[in-house]
């Protein structure tokens, strides 16, 4: 899913002052629990965090963005999820069948699940939920992800009103057919677009739909202001007992990365990662907050996406010229303790991830010489040639990218390709570069949907991800060999056979070109220690539904209703 990440936006030249002077200037100290001592979980209290950005949907069938999604995880239930340890576990299914040679799942649902609205959830709404999610009028970016299910391509077609392959076989058994074995089904199911929506969501998309589903939070009328917060509370008739421990969970938009830290030592704020690279420097130097921090796993990968289908790009040389010139070191200099060099596209901490494999490297004479063949020669001494044209290049404030850019800008002059940045709300940016034939070039990035290649592989490369608006395949990269590959590695069983095929889509990808891979992120994360149960998902950013508040004194929210 699309990712935002954190930095405040402050000159590049103040970067290395601002880090010495983060050991001069003292935090206050963290806040006090009720109990320390005693984990026992308590109920009770609104959890507080907030976002450099904003979210565009909470419909599950829309969502493509992190910030969105961890909402949308605790409004909406899954059949199946991954477990604190990272493993698929039941959850709307109390267990499920694998037949045929993976060609059959066969789900048993849980009988003592409603939805928000009272209504109960069977497979009959499990199957119009799904065909919901999946129909030719629903702007869902990852609704190829599911084209091995039978009868897929007639259905997205418009050619016939049901998907054949999706089978109720009694009130809360429900069959999914495939055209073939797919190895990465199963964690298909924990995607947004495959959870399940209350019964007014109706059996097709519409953008004023209420969300509701069967998570352990429901969002109430008024609970969501575009571009300022949303907040979700406790659904008493959430089907495991005793969850969630919290009354509310809030999440504030548009929140600059001082601000939020200003807020989070007031303690207005329980969980902060927007923070600006001094504050992050010290927080991790100061001993009395160490406990509190936690480092998230590396399954973020950044880079500039190219468009193939718009001039310069579309010439393969300029983008090679382009995955040359960029030294990764420099980027990685910006946060250190938050980006590694990262040149393909599977991240560390995604299974699959081959060590040995060489990805693109920063080589400046063999740039130029791409750019030459590309029929750009520039000369370096004198400035003289290069592409003709100066290219827009969007970045969104207080992001991550306002500041890689400024680098990115400067390394790409080094061979007579000339950016202009250019800011853009996130929601404009997130709009414009998915949109066919507008960017040429933008700085992007990308979290697994789930823990598999194909998480990020498919939507970002493969053609069928490809939409004239809301394209998750920013680049509109198109490549037959490259498709065929990924549709040999869904129906490949065999772990080691599968990284090999995803080690040759790495190769094409690298010498193709469509993104110059650049870094990974992983998160640096502060909470206050009366933020409770707390740890970092393997898999989900913002592990917050089991997590309880022990404060020592109460702090309410203007959001709160009075009591």
């Amino acid at each position: 899913m699309f990712s935002i990440r954190e930095v405040s936006a402050r000159p590049l030249g103040l970067v290395a002052l601002l880090g010495l002077a983060a050991c001069d200037i003292e935090l206050s100290a963290p806040m006090a629990t009720a109990h320390p001592g005693d984990a026992t979980p308590r109920r009770g209290g609104t959890l507080r965090y907030a976002s450099l950005g904003d979210i565009r949907s909470l419909d599950p069938a829309r969502s493509s963005d992190a910030v969105a999604s961890a909402v949308i995880r605790l409004v909406f239930a899954a059949l199946v999820e991954f477990d604190e340890q990272g493993r698929l576990a039941p959850e709307l299914a109390e267990r499920w069948e694998v037949l045929d040679g993976g060609q059959h799942f066969r789900f048993f649902l849980r009988q003592d699940v409603r939805f928000h609205d009272g209504s109960r959830f069977t497979a009959d709404e499990m199957k119009r939920s799904l065909e919901r999610a999946l129909a030719p009028d629903t702007p869902n970016p990852s609704a190829s992800y599911f084209r091995n299910i039978v009868g897929y391509d007639s259905y997205v077609a418009g050619k016939v009103p049901h998907l054949d392959g999706i089978v109720v076989d009694g009130s809360h058994e429900l069959s999914i057919h495939l055209t073939a074995p797919d190895a990465a089904f199963l964690p298909l199911m924990t995607l947004p677009s495959a959870r399940p929506v209350c019964p007014s969501a109706g059996a097709r998309f519409k953008s004023d739909w209420h969300p509701c589903g069967t998570g352990p939070f429901q969002l109430r009328q008024g609970g969501w202001s575009r571009g300022q917060f949303v907040r979700v509370v406790r659904s008493e008739s959430y089907f495991v007992k005793g969850l969630p421990y919290l009354d509310a969970i809030e999440l504030h938009f548009l929140v600059n990365a001082p601000t939020q830290r200003f807020k989070f030592e007031a303690g207005e704020l329980d969980f902060v990662r927007d923070l600006a690279h001094a504050d992050t420097l010290r927080f991790a130097r100061d001993k009395r907050w160490q406990p509190s921090i936690t480092r998230g796993p590396d399954v973020d990968i950044y880079g500039e996406s190219m468009n193939t289908e718009v001039p310069p790009f579309d010439n393969v040389e300029v983008r090679r010229a382009v995955a040359f010139a960029i030294n990764r070191k420099a980027l990685v200099a910006l946060r250190p303790l938050h980006l590694s060099v990262h040149t393909s596209a599977i991240p560390r901490s995604t299974p699959g991830f081959d060590p040995t494999f060489e990805g693109q490297t920063f080589d400046l004479p063999k740039a130029l010489e791409h750019m030459r063949r590309a029929g750009y020669p520039f000369d370096p001494k004198t400035g003289q040639g290069g592409y003709p044209h100066t290219l827009p290049y969007l970045v969104y404030p207080q992001g991550l990218f306002e500041k890689s850019g400024q680098l990115v800008q400067q390394q790409l002059a080094r061979i007579g390709l000339r950016i202009e940045l250019r800011l853009v709300s996130w929601a404009s940016y997130l709009s414009l570069t998915q949109r066919r034939r507008t960017v040429a070039i933008a700085p992007m990035g990308w979290s697994q949907d789930y823990p598999d290649p194909s998480g990020l592989l498919d939507p970002l490369f493969g053609s069928a991800s490809i939409n004239d608006t809301e394209s998750s395949n920013s680049a509109f990269y198109r490549n037959a060999a490259f498709d065929a590959l990924l549709a040999r590695a869904r129906v490949e069983l065999d772990p080691q056979k599968r990284t090999a095929v995803y080690r040759e889509c790495n190769t094409i990808l690298r010498d193709d070109a469509p993104w110059a891979f650049t870094v990974s992120y992983h998160a640096f994360e502060v909470r206050q220690p009366h933020l409770r149960g707390y740890a970092p998902h393997p898999v989900h950013a913002f592990n917050f539904a089991r997590t309880w508040l022990d404060r020592a004194s109460a702090v309410r929210s203007p959001l709160e209703p009075a009591r």
